[in-house]
Order: C-alpha cells, then structure tokens, then sequence
C-alpha cells in the first residue's frame, strides 16, 4: 500500500512540475498608439501593456479583429498594414534600424516591444521613445519589431511585451485591433 502511494505521489509530482504557466489576456490596441516613435511624431500616445511574465517563457499574439483607418493609402488597414510613399520621414520600424526610405511597407501594421521589468520598474518609466525628451525611461526604438497577424517569440527574463501601431502621424488615425497575447512557460 505504501509503495502504491509513494508511486501515485511521484506521478503527480511529475505531472505538477512538467505542466507549463500560463497566461491569456485580450487587448485593444488603438490606431493611434505610436509610442511617440518615427521621425516627426505627432502626438505622445503610448504603447499599450498587453501582457507581463514573470521570467522566461513563449509569448504569442495572435490578430483577432479590427483595422486603423488614416488619412492617407488604404483608409482602412489590417495588422499587416499597407505600403505608403513618403519622403524624409522614419516610421516606427524605420527609425527601430535608422534607415529612411521612400516606400513604406506596413504602415499602420500592428507592432511590439517587450520591455525588461527592471525598466518598466523604473521611476518615470512610460511606453514612449525613449531617445526623445518626452519621459525621463521609455523604450528604445532599436527593440520594436513586426507582429502583424501574429507572431511567437521567446522571452528569456521577466518584462512586459507593449503593442502599438507603425505610424509616425497617428492624429488622424481612427480603429484599433483586438488581440489575444498567450504565454507559455518553460
């Protein structure tokens, strides 16, 4: 009898401590959250916080519904975005390597950031560019990549993955996107 126990208490052990953490949130991302990135920006709009882990582990986001509509291109956008020509202007994504071009490709794609926590602990931390004068810690460019319709990575420490939209000039921007963000822990 002991020894059954001892057997069905080990098998549960195992079980317990080969099953993953998890999380899922939905999030709306607004089409005018830039984070203030690209070159001119318009208006301070912050990235918003979609989900934040507690140490290494898989982060999905996953498009569920929605477009941004602007001004100018496509009026209404999906998370891929759309190409656009413009001249002397960095999108987000742009301004993320310092190049400038002339044809953008996704415009008002969805995009993200994942942001150690010890600088979103930080005082007078906001999910804004950090290399302009607008918040005394905020997130380097160099850190924004492309999500569009989904994207899976590995987080290796504890921080807060940030959503936003790749447009320089998100005043005129209107819709958002809805989005699931799951985590998977080693």
């Amino acid at each position: 009898m002991k020894a059954a126990m001892f057997t069905l208490f080990t098998i549960f052990v195992l079980l317990a401590a080969a099953t993953t953490a998890a999380a899922q949130a939905q999030v709306f991302v607004p089409g005018n959250a830039s984070g203030f990135f690209g070159n001119p920006a318009d208006i301070p709009v912050p990235f918003v916080p979609a989900i934040t882990v507690s140490g290494p582990g898989w982060i999905t986001v996953a498009y569920v519904s929605g477009t941004v509509s602007d001004c100018c291109g496509d009026s209404n956008v999906g998370p891929n975005g759309t190409t656009w020509t413009m001249d002397g202007a960095q999108m987000p994504l742009q301004e993320a390597t310092g190049v400038v071009v002339t044809a953008v490709k996704n415009l008002d794609a969805l995009i993200g950031v994942f942001v150690p926590q010890s600088t979103v602990q930080r005082k007078g931390f906001r999910a804004l560019d950090g290399t302009k004068a607008i918040t005394h810690v905020g997130i380097m460019p160099n850190g924004l990549f492309f999500i569009g319709t989904g994207k899976t990575f590995w987080v290796g420490q504890a921080g807060t993955l940030f959503l936003g939209i790749n447009d320089f000039a998100v005043g005129d921007n209107g819709g958002g996107f809805n989005v699931n963000v799951a985590v998977t822990g080693p």
